[in-house]
């Protein structure tokens, strides 16, 4: 891979795939929620969406759309906890025009009230059906607690009363806040030739950006080092309650941090074993996410409103009892060949890997090698996993988040 660095700060990864007719590029800019004020919450999806609602020459949605597909380009824009990115998919005799387009999204939006307007409606549709989504309200609930005055804590889409107050002069604001050349990847995926794209980048973001002067980087949220655990309960009525059970865990930083993905399966298959005997409906489904600094492996509970506090004693029981028996060097090394499949089925993606790219270069200030990644996940070994999951297990950090019928829960009863 090719990483370069412009003399504002603006960096530049190249992944080059031969033979690939495709080519995909990516503004891959440290934003997302970790971004936002609290009284701004949702204005990074916010600002995405925007970013497709009409540029300067194209001044709306469908003017914009039909042009790109009129050359060849598929645009797409999207924003998580830590970015927003702006992606144009083309084949390789079209990147020209898509580094054009995307250049002219990011500087000639036109940000107008009318699509402001209208992203306002659908985003506060989306908010309402959300509510009715368990698992949403749940991770709210979860990531308030976990990272706790910090943008982590903000829902992706917002709350009404921030969405409904959002505008267009607001979200043109937030991202001349965020785009900036110290805070951005440019990503190419694809059969180029790295000088030339070099010059391409040169001619379009790079030009627009020396006009705006110097500009400083925004941080990630940095790590949160004192989490006390605890419970919190939310009554709805349904035939079973739900529940997350969720502990601080790995961040992207830690170079061992592909060891967590690589156990969720074995942790779930041990988890279903364990509570085999059990006379009473319930579900489980294990999580792991990473961020710059931060992460949290979160276990979804589903079960009968009536046994909550029965499963939860086993389940916790049966967690303490993996943490100490750990995991064998056969199992291990059986889900870590299966991994690294579903890693390489995901790299084929020319749009993952240039996230995947952009992320890394963005957080680790450095080059992305596919081949150096999947070293790291082949030296990883049964120890390094169980050493990381008896530190994960750590029962004081246990966050409970319940979403059910009344119930009472007594947290302490499972710190050690």
């Amino acid at each position: 891979m090719a990483l370069k660095t412009y003399p504002n700060g603006l960096r530049l990864s190249i992944i080059k795939k031969e033979k690939n007719p495709l080519v995909t590029a990516s503004l891959y800019i440290n934003a997302g929620t970790q971004s936002e004020k609290n009284y701004e919450s949702g204005i990074s999806v916010f600002t995405s969406r925007m970013l497709l609602m009409g540029i300067k020459n194209h001044p709306n949605y469908n003017e914009l759309m039909t042009y790109a597909k009129s050359n060849g380009i598929v645009l797409t824009a999207d924003s998580t906890a830590e970015n927003i990115s702006v992606t144009a998919k083309t084949t390789v005799d079209n990147f020209d025009k898509a580094m054009e387009l995307l250049c002219a999204v990011a500087f000639d939006s036109t940000f107008s009230e009318d699509a402001a307007a209208r992203v306002r409606t659908s985003l506060l549709a989306e908010i309402d059906e959300l509510q009715l989504n368990s698992s949403y309200v749940l991770e709210k609930m979860v990531n308030q607690a976990l990272y706790h005055r910090t943008g982590l804590a903000n829902p992706k889409f917002g709350t009404e009363t921030t969405v409904s107050r959002m505008t267009s002069a607001q979200a043109k604001d937030y991202f001349e806040r965020v785009f900036t050349p110290k805070n951005t990847v440019v990503s190419v995926v694809g059969d180029v030739d790295s000088e030339a794209v070099y010059d391409k980048v040169m001619k379009t973001i790079y030009s627009r950006f020396i006009e705006g002067g110097e500009f400083k980087k925004l941080k990630f949220v940095a790590p949160v080092d004192d989490f006390i655990g605890g419970v919190r309960t939310k009554n709805k009525r349904l035939n079973q309650s739900r529940m997350f059970l969720s502990f601080p865990g790995l961040s992207y930083k830690d170079s061992k941090k592909y060891a967590l993905d690589i156990c969720v399966p074995m942790l779930e298959g041990m988890l279903r074993r364990q509570l085999a005997g059990t006379d009473y409906f319930h579900q489980e489904n294990i999580t792991n996410v990473s961020y710059a600094n931060n992460g949290k492996l979160t276990i979804e509970c589903m079960v009968d409103f009536d046994s909550v506090n029965t499963y939860l004693d086993d389940l916790i029981a049966a967690v303490k009892e993996i943490a100490e028996l750990g995991i064998s060097d056969n199992q291990f090394e059986i889900e870590k060949n299966a991994y690294i499949v579903k890693y390489l089925e995901v790299a084929e993606s020319s749009e993952a890997l240039g996230n995947m790219a952009a992320k890394h270069v963005a957080i680790n200030k450095a080059g992305f090698s596919q081949a150096g990644e999947l070293m790291k996940i082949e030296l990883l070994k049964a120890s390094d996993a169980n050493s990381i999951l008896k530190e994960l297990f750590d029962f004081t950090k246990l966050y409970i988040a319940y979403l059910g019928n009344p119930v009472e829960i007594d947290y302490m009863k499972y710190v050690d």
